[in-house]
């Protein structure tokens, strides 16, 4: 029996992770691949079992070691970001929408990344490149991780083929009205950040880079207005330098974005403080606040990267 390949995003999945490594599997099986399959890497958030039970999709098999497994990575390309052991696996495909990471591999496989603001705005394109028409729900999926990763096209990242992509995908997933989706959506993933403990909203989307040859960890949280998490400051920071420690992170931060106010308000705990405010302004209370700052990839990681190095 043919071994299986996992399509599969980065650790801590959001709704593009997942929902891209769905739909993509299910392109390759239509096109003859049987033995590819859909997987995450880690326990699904509330906005993505929405989107699943929405458009009745079983949630994907769960890998927690990549040594000696068929890969193929969506949504990211960082060696910290992915699941362990990346270095022993056999990483055939990636596709991503991020900087280019950190990730050597000994042979040229396929590696598509373009600067959309969602995976699945690739992955949706490629269906109609190769002439298939995807399912209702795959189209929902796909159309759910574009509005999700841009904020319904709040974020710096969207792009006109974003948008267009969701105008393609809406007839096909039966959404006659995209944006109050994506503001159901929206709802869903403020309303879960409230009820989050510390440790939560510090791990449940939290990234590792490296820049200027250092670890460096940022986690981001969407809420609705600026200080909706003010008051729980000293728990999320003690969480954020645990798990720094924990970690052996040279600095981490922590993202907090605010839709109504189109603006992010970084916490930060590690070493060479001033090199950060290098980046984003000084600290005060152990934080700075970024008008116009929406996306970590765009807006936070190359003003952070540009000074580490």
């Amino acid at each position: 029996m043919e071994r299986p390949v996992y399509v599969i995003g980065h650790r801590s999945p959001d709704t593009d992770s997942v929902c891209s490594a769905i739909a993509y599997a299910a392109l390759k099986q239509q096109l003859g691949e049987q033995n590819v399959r859909p997987a995450r890497a880690g326990e699904l958030n509330a906005e993505t079992r929405f989107v699943l039970r929405h458009f009745e999709v079983p949630a994907p098999e769960l890998l927690v070691d990549a040594a000696g497994v068929n890969l193929i990575l969506v949504d990211h390309n960082e060696v910290g970001q992915a699941l362990p052991h990346l270095e022993q696996a056999n990483i055939l495909e990636i596709w991503e929408h991020h900087r280019l990471g950190d990730l050597r591999l000994p042979r040229p496989i396929v590696f598509h990344c373009e600067p959309v603001g969602a995976t699945a705005t690739l992955i949706s394109e490629l269906h109609f490149v190769r002439g298939v028409v995807p399912a209702r729900a795959m189209a929902g999926l796909m159309l759910s991780a574009i509005l999700s990763d841009t904020l319904g096209f709040r974020s710096p990242t969207t792009t006109t083929r974003d948008r267009d992509a969701v105008a393609r995908l809406a007839p096909l997933a039966g959404i006659e009205r995209p944006a109050a989706f994506g503001e159901e959506l929206l709802r869903v993933k403020l309303e879960a950040a409230e009820r989050k403990s510390p440790a939560q909203l510090v791990g449940d989307d939290f990234k590792e880079f490296v820049m200027g040859g250092r670890r460096v960890g940022i986690s981001q949280v969407e809420v609705f207005r600026a200080g909706a998490l003010a008051a729980r400051k000293a728990a999320i920071l003690g969480e954020l330098r645990a798990r720094r420690e924990a970690a052996g992170l040279a600095q981490a931060i922590f993202m907090i974005t605010s839709v109504a106010d189109q603006s992010s308000e970084l916490w930060f705990v590690g070493e060479k403080p001033e090199q950060f405010e290098q980046a984003f302004g000084a600290l005060e209370d152990g934080g700075v606040v970024v008008p116009g700052c929406m996306s970590r990839k765009q807006q936070v990681v190359p003003r952070l990267e540009a000074v580490l190095r």
